[in-house]
C-alpha cells in the first residue's frame, strides 16, 4: 500500500470521525432541547405517579369541599397549603437514612429538630414539668395538610392535661417511615437526654409496603456509598495515580441523548400509570397478593420491634402505645372516596396483610398497650382521605379521640408517672 493510499484512508477516517462527532453533537443538542421543553421525561416511575395524581386532583375533587378536609378558611388557603406541601421533601439523617426536610411555611411547619409542630408547639427540649408525648409514624402521622390538622396536634388538643400537667405532643411522623426507623429515632432521642412520658407509634400502612424491612430508597444510599468507597480503594491501590475513568462514565451518562434513551427505556419497563375511578367505586386496586411469607415476615418484624420498644420504654420510664392505623383498603366503603386507583403499587401489601394481622392480633396482641383502629371507619359514610392514603382533618381528629380514649381507659398516664417515680 502506497503512501498516497494510506493518507487517503486516514483522511477518510478523520472525515468519518468528524461527521460522527458532528452528528452526535447535533443529536445531543436536539435531545437537550426536548428535555428542557419536557423535563417530566426524566422523572422516575414513582415521581410520574405522583405527578399523574397531582394533575388529576382537581377533577377528582369536584363536588367536595376541600376546606373542610384541611380545617382551612378558604380555597386560597388550600391552594397555598398544597404549594407548601410540594416544597417539602427529605434530607439525610444518620442511622435512619433520611428525615423530613425542615421547612417553616405558613401551614407546613417542619422544624430543624426533626419533628412537625402542633397547634400550640411545646418547648424543645421537652420540659419535664409538662406531660410530653412523642408521636411516631409515617406520612399519615406527619399529615398531608396544615400542621395543626394532624393526629398529633388533635391528640394534644384532646388530651389537654394528664397527671396534672399540660400535655405537649411532638409529631415525629416522617414520610415513608416504617416502625424499624421509628424505633431508632425513639432510642436516639432518649440517648440524647430527651425526657418524655409517653411514646405513641402509629403504624400499619408502610410496614406492608417496604416488606423487606429496609428504609425507602435504601438502594440510592447504598449505590452512593459503595461508589465512593470503590473509588477511594481504586485510588489507594494505585497510589493515588489511578485513572479516573468514572469521570468519563459520568460524562457519557449525563449526555442528553443518553439520558433521553434511558428515560425511554424506563417508560417502556415501568408500565402504565394508575387510573382513578371517574365515579367512586367499592373496588380499589387490582394487583395480586404478595407472597404470604413476605406478609408474615412483616408481622413478625413488627411484633419483635414492639417488644424491643416496650423494653426500652420500661427502663426509661416512658409509657409506650402502639396504634394500628386505618387504611382505605380495609373495611372502608370507598364509594364515598374520590381517590380510588386501579393500582396500589407497593401498598397492595396492606390490602392483603391487614386481614392476616387481624387474625394474629385476635390470638395474641403484640402489646398490652396495642390499639387496633383499622376498622374504626367501617360504618363511616363520607370521604375520609385527601388522597389515596392520607387522612382528612375530621378523620385525623377521630383517630386522635380514639387514641386518647384508649390511653385514658387503660390509665396509662398514671402508670407512666408511677414508672418514672421508680427510676
Amino acid at each position: 500500500m502506497g503512501l498516497a493510499s494510506v493518507l487517503r484512508r486516514v483522511q477518510e477516517g478523520v472525515t468519518i470521525a468528524v461527521v460522527t462527532v458532528g452528528l452526535l453533537m447535533v443529536a445531543n443538542w436536539g435531545a437537550e432541547k426536548v428535555l428542557v421543553a419536557n423535563p417530566s421525561i426524566l422523572l422516575s416511575h414513582d415521581e410520574l405517579v405522583a405527578q399523574n395524581f397531582k394533575s388529576q386532583r382537581i377533577s377528582l375533587t369536584k363536588g367536595y369541599d376541600e376546606k373542610l378536609w384541611f380545617d382551612l378558611p378558604s380555597d386560597e388557603a388550600v391552594r397555598q397549603m398544597w404549594d407548601e406541601t410540594y416544597q417539602g421533601g427529605v434530607q439525610f439523617e444518620s442511622y435512619v437514612h433520611f428525615r423530613t426536610h425542615a421547612f417553616m411555611g405558613k401551614y407546613y411547619h417542619a422544624n430543624e429538630n426533626g419533628y412537625r409542630d402542633t397547634r400550640e408547639p411545646g418547648p424543645w427540649p421537652p420540659d419535664p414539668k409538662n406531660y410530653n408525648i412523642l408521636f411516631f409514624g409515617g406520612s399519615t402521622a406527619f399529615g398531608v395538610g396544615p400542621y395543626f390538622a394532624t393526629i398529633a396536634s388533635y391528640l394534644q388538643d384532646e388530651m389537654g392535661a394528664a397527671d396534672g400537667r399540660k400535655v405537649y405532643v411532638y409529631n415525629f411522623g416522617r414520610t415513608s417511615y416504617i416502625n424499624s426507623q421509628e424505633k431508632i429515632v425513639f432510642e436516639r432521642l432518649l440517648a440524647s437526654g430527651i425526657r418524655a412520658d409517653m411514646a405513641v407509634f402509629f403504624d400499619g400502612l408502610n410496614e406492608f409496603c417496604f416488606r423487606d424491612g429496609k428504609p425507602s430508597n435504601w438502594q440510592l444510599l447504598e449505590h452512593l456509598y459503595n461508589s465512593f468507597h470503590d473509588d477511594y480503594m481504586a485510588r489507594a491501590r494505585g497510589n493515588d495515580v489511578a485513572t479516573r475513568w468514572e469521570f468519563a462514565r459520568q460524562f457519557f451518562e449525563t449526555l442528553p441523548l443518553v439520558r433521553l434513551a434511558r428515560a425511554a427505556a424506563t417508560r417502556i419497563a415501568s408500565g402504565s400509570m394508575p387510573e382513578y375511578a371517574t365515579k367512586p367505586s367499592a373496588a380499589i386496586g387490582e394487583e395480586p397478593s404478595p407472597p404470604i411469607k413476605e406478609l408474615e415476615a412483616v408481622m413478625d418484624r413488627y411484633y419483635a420491634n414492639v417488644k424491643q420498644i416496650s423494653a426500652v420504654g420500661d427502663v426509661s420510664g416512658v409509657q409506650t402505645v402502639f396504634v394500628w392505623q386505618p387504611i382505605p383498603t380495609y373495611k372502608y366503603d370507598t364509594r364515598h372516596d374520590p381517590f380510588v386507583p386501579n393500582q396500589l403499587g407497593c401498598h397492595v401489601g396492606s390490602k392483603f396483610g391487614y386481614p392476616l394481622m387481624r387474625k394474629r392480633v385476635d390470638v395474641l396482641p403484640p402489646s398490652p398497650n396495642f390499639v387496633w383502629l383499622a376498622d374504626m371507619q367501617e360504618n363511616l359514610k363520607e370521604a375520609l382521605y385527601v388522597d389515596t392514603f392520607h387522612y382528612t382533618a375530621p378523620m385525623s381528629r377521630r383517630i386522635a379521640v380514639l387514641i386518647k380514649e384508649a390511653i385514658l381507659s387503660r390509665q396509662m398516664p398514671a402508670k407512666a408517672a408511677a414508672g418514672q417515680s421508680r427510676n
